[in-house]
């Protein structure tokens, strides 16, 4: 725990008026909870406060308190520029004009591949969310904590966690969810419904064609599906309905890493790799310009479709050959 960063942050907090907060782009549950969290206690606690998010707001998560409030253009000039979960700064996607008057700018995040890009920084990589990491500087500095923020900070900590299946689930997690249920009444089940269990009928159908393109590597150690502009133009699905396709991919017994690759627009190719308990796929991601967690990261290529598909594939078989090899010398001198 950086007591240091967390005690400058709630300090500037406190000292400043007019903030906007920000986080990266095409927002998951942990940036848009962190988001809603920091922007209302901010708002509780007498501040001016924007929650910018120029692309559109991901409508997975409207039933969250405040998501009104979310603006796409900021209206005034801060005196502090937040941003949130956000591993560097190419992906934050405040618009420029923000940052005109030269604020200070602050990083919170939990990413282990976050490049410490602010004035200030409080990176917590142990933190299992970013939400994790907002609970703790409203609690520490004593910042406004209602029923909205409560349920905002819940779903940017269940969310992050697979509801507390993944990995990076601890003690520390399992007990604050407890207390932001205990105290505030939040229904879990009625959370992982919304966010998990409703689906468009659109995004069922485009999973199909998806699933059709799952292929699995000769060595069954990992496996891919494509997802191109082509079967987006079939079916009026929003790109937020695809994030968790790729669990399928990494599901897969034996799998080690699940890949899939979207086309976003023409040519513009995410990659999203998913992994179990070997294989830190932030490491592979971040060979590509890419970051994220152990298990689960992303990167972007630009580039056809195949070529990216093709150029990724062989760095994932390379990976593993030279794990292999790696094994077999350990091994003789064991």
């Amino acid at each position: 725990m950086d007591s240091s960063s967390l005690q400058q942050v709630i300090s500037i907090l406190n000292k400043h008026q007019r903030f906007t907060i920000g986080c990266h782009l095409r927002p998951d549950g942990d940036a848009i909870g962190s988001l809603l969290a920091l922007g209302l206690s901010l708002e509780l606690g007498g501040k001016q406060v924007e929650m910018v998010l120029p692309e559109g707001e991901p409508q997975t998560y409207n039933f969250l308190p405040g998501f009104e409030r979310i603006r796409s253009k900021p209206t005034f000039e801060p005196e502090v520029v937040i941003s949130v979960d956000c591993a560097e700064q190419t992906r934050l996607i405040l618009p420029p004009e923000v940052f005109t008057t030269k604020p200070l700018f602050v990083n919170i995040d939990h990413h282990i591949s976050n490049t410490y890009f602010g004035d200030v920084n409080l990176v917590l990589p142990e933190a299992a969310a970013t939400g994790e990491i907002i609970y703790k500087i409203i609690c520490a500095g004593g910042f406004p904590l209602d029923d909205r923020i409560a349920l905002a900070l819940y779903t940017a900590v269940s969310t992050d966690t697979g509801f507390f299946r993944f990995s990076n689930t601890t003690a520390e997690t399992l007990s604050l969810a407890a207390k932001l249920v205990e105290t505030y009444g939040i229904s879990p089940s009625q959370i992982a419904e919304r966010v998990y269990e409703e689906k468009s009928f659109e995004s069922l159908r485009l999973l199909t064609e998806v699933l059709s393109t799952l292929q699995l590597s000769e060595d069954r150690r990992y496996s891919w599906m494509i997802l191109t502009q082509e079967m987006l133009q079939r079916y009026p699905v929003e790109l937020e309905e695809t994030e968790n396709f790729v669990n399928y991919a990494s599901s897969i017994r034996g799998v080690e890493i699940g890949l899939f690759f979207k086309e976003v627009q023409p040519q513009d190719i995410k990659v999203s790799w998913r992994s179990k308990a070997t294989v830190d796929v932030s490491r592979l991601a971040a060979h590509f310009g890419g970051g994220g967690h152990a298990r689960a990261a992303g990167c972007s290529l630009t580039g056809p479709m195949e070529a990216v598909t093709k150029e990724v594939l062989s760095f994932v078989q390379q990976y593993f050959e030279e794990k292999e090899k790696a094994k077999a010398v350990k091994d003789v001198f064991v």
